[in-house]
C-alpha cells in the first residue's frame, strides 16, 4: 500500500477547517462561513406588555384637556352669573337716579307753588311768635316758619327761620332753615342775603345732605349778581363733587351752566 506525502500547507489549511470552520483562500483572506437563521425574541416591556410609552402621553394628554375644557365651562357659567347681577344692578341704580331726578326737580318747583297752595289755619300764636318762643319744641317751630311761606308772608318768614337758626343752632333742621331762608330770599330777588344763607349750608354743613342743593343754588344766586365766573365756579363744583350723591342736583347744574356757556 502506498502513502500518498501531502504538502505542509494543504495539511495546515485542513486543519483550520476542522477548528473554526474558517476557509482560506488564496492569500489566506478569511471568508466568513455561512451563518444559519438565528430568531431573536422581542423585548417587551416587563411592567406592562400591552401599554407604550406613546400611548400613556396620549392618555395623560387627554385627561388634562378634559380637565380644561371642565374649568372653561365653569368659568363661563360664573362670567354669566356675574353679568347677569351687574345688569339688575344697573337697572336699580337707573330706577333710583330717575327717583332722585324726579324729587328734587318738584323740590325745585316748591318754592314756587307756594304760592298757590291753599293757607293753612292760624295757630293759636302767630308764627312767628312761635318761632321765637324758646318753649316751643324746634319741629313746631320750623313748621311754623314754613307756615309763613305758604301764607305769602315771605319777609316775616326770613325772620322766622332766622330766628330758628339763633335759637336752635344745634338742631337737625337748622341746615334746612338756612337753606329755605336762602329760597324765600331768592324769591324775592334778595340776592345779597340769599347768597349768604346759602354759605351758611356749604361752610357750616359741608357733609349735609342740603349742601349740593345750596351750592347749586350759589350759582343761580351769583349769576345773578352777575358775576358769572363765580356762577361756572359752583356749577361746576356740583358737577365734581356730587356725582352719585345728588344726580338730580348735578343735572341741574349741568344745564344751568350750559346757558351761560
Amino acid at each position: 500500500m502506498k502513502k500518498f506525502i501531502l504538502p505542509l500547507a494543504l495539511v495546515t489549511s485542513i486543519g483550520a477547517v476542522a477548528e473554526d470552520e474558517w476557509v482560506s483562500v488564496g492569500a489566506n483572506a478569511a471568508v466568513a462561513p455561512a451563518q444559519t437563521d438565528v430568531v431573536v425574541p422581542a423585548q417587551t416591556n416587563p411592567a406592562n406588555s400591552s401599554v407604550t410609552p406613546e400611548s400613556e402621553n396620549a392618555t395623560t394628554g387627554g385627561d388634562l384637556m378634559s380637565e380644561l375644557l371642565t374649568q372653561m365651562e365653569q368659568m363661563q357659567q360664573e362670567i354669566a352669573m356675574l353679568r347677569s347681577l351687574v345688569e339688575t344692578q344697573q337697572q336699580q341704580l337707573a330706577t333710583v337716579e330717575q327717583e332722585q331726578q324726579a324729587r328734587y326737580l318738584d323740590l325745585d318747583r316748591r318754592v314756587a307753588s307756594l304760592i298757590t297752595q291753599p293757607v293753612i289755619a292760624q295757630p293759636e300764636q302767630t308764627a312767628t311768635e312761635a318761632t321765637s318762643n324758646p318753649t316751643v319744641a324746634p319741629a313746631d317751630a320750623y313748621k311754623a316758619a314754613m307756615t309763613l311761606v305758604r301764607e305769602k308772608k315771605f319777609s316775616e318768614a326770613n325772620q322766622a327761620f332766622s330766628a330758628f337758626t339763633e335759637s336752635y343752632p344745634q338742631d337737625k333742621l337748622v341746615a334746612n332753615a338756612y337753606y329755605w331762608n336762602g329760597e324765600v330770599y331768592l324769591v324775592q330777588n334778595k340776592l345779597e342775603q340769599a347768597k349768604e344763607a346759602f354759605e351758611q349750608v356749604v361752610t357750616q354743613f359741608p357733609d349735609h345732605t342740603k349742601t349740593a342743593d345750596a351750592s347749586y343754588k350759589l350759582g343761580v344766586t351769583f349769576h345773578k349778581l352777575g358775576d358769572d365766573a363765580l356762577a361756572r365756579e359752583w356749577l361746576e363744583k356740583v358737577i365734581e363733587q356730587y356725582p352719585g350723591k345728588a344726580d338730580g342736583t348735578v343735572r341741574l347744574a349741568q344745564a344751568y351752566l350750559k346757558k351761560l356757556q
